[in-house]
């Protein structure tokens, strides 16, 4: 046994009990998603993700998949092995989410996730929310977390009210939403009549948090920032849909810390639904239980720029400061 009281064999184990998760946006007109370089960004605080990744909170029941093909070469008379090669890149994750929200929805759905927008007391009512309020629209000096607005656009709204911040739709087609796509859209619609078709699908999106004689102060930062000339609206409640034709993707990083130090990083480059949504109880003690979101993802392949290589998932391991290498 060695004396290296830096180099333990004990410490080489990674007992864990949870992962944290975490996403980023992708652009979906390029397919390019930030990377996670595990060189400058490996041992982050939990709390302060790496921008641009957003965090999901602990997930449960994290479990990794692959159905990757192995396939062989055979030549000659007896069929000798010659050669190994991988086909039909398959690789996939699964979890639970006790934390329910805008992002745990929109990945658990893997659909077009939906800001339900106040409206009226007089407006008809529609599944995924009637002829809402009109928008007010942001003043100058905006920050992505704070919203100036008129004196009179301030008294649409109270501290503790969910906003959706984006432009007005101007009748374009094409991916919808600041800061990550909310939607896609094969053909322009009527600009008039949608005009808040883009807040309805923003992830431009948060909570006040405060408000002072001429501004909103938001809780979270937005994600897609804030502009002069943005419209701002009261968002009642978030909605997703069984079907459709829009499907949600996302860069995701998975962090397994371990109970012995170390840490153990799953990145994926880009993911998708791979089920629709659905949710799982826990039992705490009857007849209280927690619903949880589930969410099954596939990995879509990417390419390793130092390669050219295909990539589905990067798995990265930082161990603990006093184990074995």
């Amino acid at each position: 046994m060695s004396s290296n009281p830096y180099a333990k064999q004990s410490q080489m184990w990674p007992v864990a009990e949870a992962a944290r998760a975490y996403v980023a946006p992708i652009d979906r007109s390029t397919g390019a998603s930030v990377p996670f370089d595990p060189s400058a960004q490996g041992e982050f605080d939990l709390d302060l993700p790496p921008v641009p990744f957003l965090d999901l909170g602990w997930v449960e029941n994290f479990q990794r998949s692959s159905a990757t093909k192995y396939e062989t070469l055979r030549v000659g008379p007896q069929s000798t092995l010659t050669t190994q090669f991988r086909t039909q890149f398959d690789a996939g994750v699964e979890f639970d989410m006790p934390n329910w929200g805008k992002l745990q929805m929109a990945l658990a759905g893997g659909g077009q996730q939906i800001n339900v927008l106040a409206t009226p007391v007089s407006s008809p009512v529609q599944s995924s929310g009637g002829t809402p309020i009109p928008a007010v629209y942001v003043q100058d000096g905006a920050t992505m977390y704070e919203l100036p607005l008129t004196p009179d656009a301030l008294t649409n709204f109270r501290i503790g009210d969910m906003v959706a911040v984006d432009w007005d739709y101007q009748g374009q087609a094409g991916y919808l939403g600041s800061g990550a796509p909310g939607t896609y859209l094969g053909a322009g619609l009527d600009a008039v009549s949608h005009v808040d078709l883009v807040r309805r699908v923003t992830f431009n999106v948060s909570r006040v948090s405060n408000m002072t004689s001429d501004s909103l102060v938001l809780g979270e930062r937005l994600i897609g920032g804030a502009h002069t000339g943005m419209g701002v609206q009261k968002i009642a409640a978030l909605l997703d849909r069984e079907g459709g034709s829009y499907f949600q993707e996302w860069a995701a990083l998975f962090v397994v810390v371990g109970g012995t130090g170390g840490r153990t990083c799953f990145y994926y480059p880009r993911l998708q639904a791979a089920a629709s949504t659905s949710e799982v109880q826990r039992e705490i003690e009857k007849p209280l239980f927690s619903n949880m979101l589930h969410a099954k993802l596939r990995a879509m392949p990417s390419i390793d720029p130092n390669d050219g290589e295909t990539v589905l998932c990067y798995r990265s391991y930082f161990p603990a400061k006093t184990a074995r290498v």
